[in-house]
């Protein structure tokens, strides 16, 4: 019966209370000297308990000598309990609505914390999505997203995926370079995941080596510029795949991965000038 104690001290009561509430309700009505020993309070700290159970609804005093005492019945406990809990729940929304009705929801942007959290929250974009899902990410990081991009699919949903190495199942629209991940890794050893909902809500995320880092947000000019990235790394891929033919036969090493886009880009007339650095680069002396 320890659960019950942990329950209803969860529910506000203290330990003492609880103890003579069990105790009540195991045997029924009883005196204070009884539930004294059935609950293993104290006699000098029994009836001040038991006032307060009185007090607080949870049992009634039956006016004869002794006084005894009976507990509230479970059924209305619980209806009590449900019906205080709901009304709470109510107030809350209704003083949280009026609130943040002052506030620009484009403005949020939250954190995300590790990869679990990530995925977590990616999951939770793709099921809300109402009309398109575009994802962007390594391979190994759309595994766990497929089941809700297969659901989105199925429910008439625009699902679309950019990946620089191979998507191992296959829904919507794919767009891969079908590079194997350890290629793209000896240069861009963080992989960046982004999950967009209707151009509504993005998550970029990079899962890095020492830690990752996220945000979600509804900023609109995050969100464009993010869908954006995808799109023109979609239509750069159909310029590669034009120019040079099977990304994965030409495009074996990390370094054949920069030297080919950079080879591209001269032909192009982009000037071949070499790509920006990945991350930051350390500067001597600061």
């Amino acid at each position: 019966m320890g659960e019950l104690v942990n329950a209803l001290q969860d529910m506000g009561l203290s330990m003492n209370e609880a103890k003579a509430y069990q105790a009540l309700l195991r045997r029924g009505p009883a005196n204070g000297y009884e539930i004294s020993k059935r609950s293993g309070i104290t006699r000098s700290v029994i009836y001040g308990v038991l006032d307060r159970l009185v007090d607080k609804g949870y049992a009634l005093a039956v006016d004869s000598d002794p006084v005894v005492y009976a507990p509230l019945p479970p059924s209305q406990l619980v209806k009590r309990y449900r019906e205080t809990y709901e009304s709470n729940i109510e107030r809350l929304e209704c003083g949280l609505k009026r609130i943040a009705s002052g506030l620009d929801a484009e403005n949020y942007i939250l954190g995300v914390a590790g990869y679990d959290d990530t995925i977590r929250k990616a999951r939770e974009l793709i099921r809300g999505a109402e009309r398109e899902v575009v994802v962007s990410a390594w391979g190994s990081d759309c595994v766990p997203l497929q089941d809700e991009l297969r659901a989105a699919e199925q429910a008439g949903r625009t699902v679309i995926l950019f990946c620089h190495s191979k998507v191992p199942f296959r829904v919507g629209a794919i767009y891969e370079y079908g590079l194997a991940e350890e290629i793209i890794r000896q240069k861009w050893p963080a992989r960046r995941i982004m999950v967009a909902a209707d151009c509504r809500t993005a998550l970029i995320g990079d899962i890095r080596p020492d830690a990752d880092l996220g945000i979600v947000t509804s900023n609109p000019m995050i969100v464009q510029m993010a869908v954006e990235h995808v799109i023109l790394d979609i239509l750069h891929l159909a310029q590669l795949k034009k120019g040079i033919g099977d990304l994965a036969e030409r495009i074996k090493t990390g370094e054949d991965y920069r030297r080919v886009i950079e080879e591209e880009h001269g032909r192009l007339g982009l000037g071949g000038q070499p790509l920006p650095t990945p991350f930051p680069v350390a500067i001597p002396g600061r």
